[in-house]
């Protein structure tokens, strides 16, 4: 028996390991997409809308299993429905998002990293396949959250892409 949960637990980690759906194409050019707070670079191929706050979009090539979402986030509200403390630094918002994932079943946490100027970028996976995210703080409680999910890691580029071009504007 003990075999069989070490079999179907390593077959687990391998589909998750290699999740299915098209590779990324290259990154070819951009369009400069403005919300209320903060511009992002959206890499061409994907179909963007810009709503109060935040922008939406998905890849033309994946539209049903490509995401990515930047907006306007109150830090306090994820900490404290994570079950954390208010005050919290932004590494603690960041994990405190992917334990909100994990609580709900849809999400797994795998690593983060501190960005020049004070952002967090975090590695996970999500039910869909691969998934990225990044904290930006901009003053006290609030901050820019963008999110990417896609259907595999080849995708990692075009989240590194919108990450490094994400401004606040005042």
């Amino acid at each position: 028996m003990k075999s069989v949960v070490i079999a179907v637990s390593l077959l687990a980690v391998i589909a998750t390991s290699c999740a299915s759906g098209p590779d990324a194409p290259p990154i070819a050019g951009a369009t400069t997409v403005c919300a209320d707070t903060f511009c992002i670079d959206v890499p061409d191929g994907w179909t963007y809308e810009v709503g109060e706050g935040y922008v939406s979009a998905h890849h033309d090539l994946a539209p049903s299993d490509t995401f990515l979402t930047a907006g306007v986030i109150n830090f306090e509200a994820i900490v404290v429905n994570a079950g954390g403390v208010w005050p919290a630094s932004t590494p603690e918002v960041a994990r405190s998002f992917w334990k909100l994932l994990e609580d709900a079943g849809v999400g797994t946490f795998a690593r983060s990293q501190r960005v020049v100027g004070g952002a967090e970028r975090s590695w996970g996976r999500h039910e869909d396949g691969a998934m990225w995210h990044l904290v930006v703080p901009t003053g006290g409680s609030s901050g820019i959250g963008v999110e990417m999910r896609a259907p595999n890691d080849s995708w990692e580029a075009h989240a590194d892409f919108v990450f490094d071009s994400v401004t606040p504007t005042p």
